[in-house]
Parts: C-alpha cells; structure tokens; sequence
C-alpha cells in the first residue's frame, strides 16, 4: 500500500518492525506524521493501533484526517474514533478488501465510515474504489462480514478439493473445473499453492493467524461461530497449520485417515475431524468390525446408554447390555462400511453422526461426547436407527 501510495503522493512511512528499503522510511511514527495531510495507518489489531496512535496524536497537525485501514470490531473503531477526536484530530475509519494483486493494480475495495475529506480522498483513490458507510462502526462490521464471506469460500475450496480426491478426480483437472464457478476468484489467485499442499512457513499473503483474528472478531461481535473458525481450530491443534501459513494451505491439507481402515471406517469429504474425539468413534467401529466387546468398553462412559429403534421396536440397553450382544465379527464383514458423516466439537462436549452399512441393514447411529479434564474422550450415550434395504 506504501508503494502505491508512493507513486502518486510524497510519502514518509514508519513500520513496527524494521524493513529496510521501505518508501520514505522514518525512524518514528512522530517523524512519518509531522507535517502531514493524511496519516493512513495500517495494522494488525486495536491494540497495536492503539499503541501508535498514542505515540505520535500529539505530532499530528490539526488540519489532517487519521485514515485507519486496519481490520478491527465496530466497537473498537468506535474506541478509536474517539481517542483521536479527544486530540482534536479527525477520524476516517476505511478497512479494504483486496489482495496484494489488487493494491498493486489499484483496485482495493475501500469501506469508509463516512465521505473522505478531500486529502484523503485523494490518497484513497489512488489505492481502489471507496465504498462509504455510515459509521466507523458499520465500515469496520461490513470488513468483518467480507473477511466471513472469505472464510466461507476458503471452506467451500476445501470441501471441493476434498470431494475432487475422494472420486479420484486429478487435483489440475478439479481446479479447471472450479475456475469456472462462484470460487474462480480464489482458486485464480491461489493455484500455485492449491495445486499441491504447500509448505509450511511459505510467504503468506494472508496468514492463517490473521485469517483466525478476522473470525474470532466477527464471532464476538455476532455471538456466534463458524464452520471455518472450527476447521482452523482443529488444523492448528493438530499441527496439520502453523499460523504463519497462507490461507490456501486450509483448503490443500489433508488429514490421514489410513489407521481407520482396520474398523472399515472413512471420514466424509466435509468433515475435518479432530483426531482426539475421533479415538472413540474409531474404537466404536473396532468394536462392530471385529465384533470384541472390550473396543465398545474403551468408546463409551460406564453409565452410557443406547436407545434406538430396531425395525420400529424401541430398544433401550445399558452398556453392559449391548456388550452381551457381541461375540467375534460377523459372518459377512468383508462387505460392511461405516462413515462418519458429522462431527461438531463444542468446548467439551461434541455431536457425531455414523452411517453402518451392514449388509441387508443401514443404522444411523448419533453420538454425544464428552472430555474430561485430561483431554481424554468418550462417549456419552448413542441413539439410533436401523433401517432395511
């Protein structure tokens, strides 16, 4: 952004961290602001705007207009909004969206909270289109709201390349396809990188922390989180991320499921599955696939029960009870296949869904689990359903 701001106006430029050859390059944000007309700040969170704005308000002239580019929560672009009218300074609140490619050409999207003064405008339009709201508050929730539409997509490229696989499909041949649908966008900018899974720590355009910030901000101002924010979280625990990774690498990673062929179990496409609650699931379909009742002993609590229907006959058995049932594996279970088709993890507890194909029987089983303090996961109870054909 200093680079193509640089083009068109005289700049001076301060950076947290230290790079060298930067346009304009001062040694103090009170020397980058002296003296200016705009002051456009870009950074990660609140807190470090916050930080800097603190360190040079008192250098800004009265007559420029603080331009915040940052992505943040409405309340803390209301927050500070205010810090900087307490110093008599003006405030534009006026995240983007865009790629590096988008800058680079002018093309950024701008969401102002409000119409540019004149300088500012100036500079923006230098940089892409401007978008205006209404508030601080409003352009700092539509930049949220875009970053969930990514989030969204990158989720939507995941489940597609992981569909691509499990049909045996050729990863090049899926990305043609997918460059002529709603993800052409994205899987364009990113094809390099989706063509395999790349490395970790390769130079991100966008991180996956900052991917992770943008979506924790939009579920505390919604009180409410997304599939995305729980794939994220479930790649990083399992180290399958890092969070200096693109976020590309989200929608390349696969996890290995190849120890679940020994239960005939495979996990659906559109699932990312946390490995720590997939040790009872796993062992539950040990259980059926080998017909020893010690696996259902290691899947479920003591006090589980399981309810279900059996050919719409209620059934209602303690664990103990359902144990009796097994004795060695069944006659025909070279043919049998289980798939778990859902799993939500929610803190402590989680929801799962197995499809049993035994046979001439199909049973739809649903779980609920539960950790203890040591992380260890089990099963609470399970309902089913058994149906014929």
């Amino acid at each position: 952004m200093a680079t193509r701001a640089g083009m068109f106006h005289d700049l001076r430029t301060w950076n947290r961290t230290p790079m060298p050859g930067s346009p304009g390059r001062t040694t103090t944000p009170a020397d980058a602001v002296t003296d200016a007309d705009v002051v456009l700040v870009c950074l990660y969170d609140a807190a470090a705007c916050q930080s800097v704005l603190e360190s040079c308000l008192d250098s800004i002239p009265r007559t420029a207009t603080v331009v915040n580019t940052s992505t943040i929560s409405p309340d803390e672009a209301k927050q500070l909004e205010q810090l900087v009218s307490q110093y008599g300074r003006a405030y534009l609140h006026a995240p983007v969206i865009g790629s590096v490619a988008s800058v680079e050409s002018g093309r950024l999207t701008i969401l102002t909270g409000g119409q540019p003064a004149e300088p500012a405008r100036k500079v923006l339009e230098t940089l892409g289109d401007i978008l205006p709201a209404e508030t601080s508050g409003e352009a700092a929730a539509l930049k949220l709201l875009a970053n969930g539409v990514l989030g969204d997509s990158l989720l939507a490229l995941r489940r597609a390349l992981h569909r691509g696989e499990s049909l045996s499909l050729p990863r090049a041949t899926v990305l043609d396809m997918l460059e002529r649908t709603a993800l052409s966008g994205t899987v364009t900018q990113k094809r390099n990188l989706l063509t395999k899974a790349p490395l970790q720590n390769s130079l991100s355009a966008f991180t996956v922390a900052a991917l992770g910030k943008d979506l924790r901000l939009l579920a505390d101002s919604l009180a409410a989180t997304s599939d995305v924010s729980a794939v994220l979280g479930t790649l990083l625990s399992d180290s399958a991320l890092v969070t200096t990774d693109d976020v590309a690498r989200l929608c390349a990673i696969t996890q290995d499921w190849g120890h679940l062929a020994d239960a005939r179990l495979r996990i659906s496409p559109e699932l990312t599955a946390d490995p720590a609650v997939l040790g009872p699931l796993h062992a539950y379909a040990r259980g059926h696939a080998t017909g020893d009742p010690q696996h259902f002993r290691h899947a479920f609590l003591p006090t589980a029960h399981i309810e279900g229907f059996r050919d719409g006959v209620f059934t209602s058995w303690d664990l103990q009870t359902y144990c009796s049932i097994f004795n060695g594996p069944a006659p025909d279970e070279d043919s049998r296949r289980r798939t778990l088709d859902h799993l939500t993890v929610q803190g402590a507890i989680a929801t799962a869904t197995m499809t049993l194909r035994h046979g001439s029987a199909t049973f739809v089983d649903m779980f609920v689990l539960i950790t203890d303090s040591a992380g260890d996961w089990r099963i609470a109870n399970k309902v089913y359903e058994r149906q014929p054909g």
